[in-house]
């Protein structure tokens, strides 16, 4: 099976960027969005050890379809998270890959309670612990 790659055409000839970079790139847009958080795996070995599921990214014709499940904090209006993230991936995928994005499907998993969110800020460090 062939990688995955996207060429870019510059002035100056073409870059290849490998779809693992692209979803690398849409994976830390997520973290620009307040309420959202990346989900973790819940099935088989990856999910045992707490895995981050990734963003899938698909290339066709020049540009690129990301679909990436998030988890939403409670309190947040999911609409607008939902939104936040397909703006802030959309937004970095081209500013920092020069990639043309056609669509960004966001799929809103699970909503985090107060308790879990709150125990996933002390494992960042504590910053803004508690907080919706």
């Amino acid at each position: 099976m062939a990688e995955q790659a996207l060429e870019v055409g510059t002035p100056y000839g073409k870059v290849t960027i490998h779809h693992e970079v692209i979803a690398h790139i849409a994976a830390r847009a997520l973290e620009k969005v307040e309420g959202a958080r990346p989900l973790k795996g819940s099935a088989g070995l990856m999910g045992f050890f707490g895995a981050e599921e990734g963003p899938r990214v698909v290339m066709a014709e020049g540009a690129v379809d990301v679909e990436i499940g998030i988890a939403v904090d409670y309190g947040y209006p999911v609409h607008e998270v939902a939104q936040g993230v397909q703006q802030a991936v959309r937004d970095d995928l081209v500013r920092l890959g020069g990639v043309q994005v056609r669509r960004v499907d966001v799929y809103v998993r699970k909503v985090l309670p107060p308790a879990e969110t709150f125990v996933l800020e002390e494992e960042k460090g504590g910053e803004n612990a508690g907080e919706p």
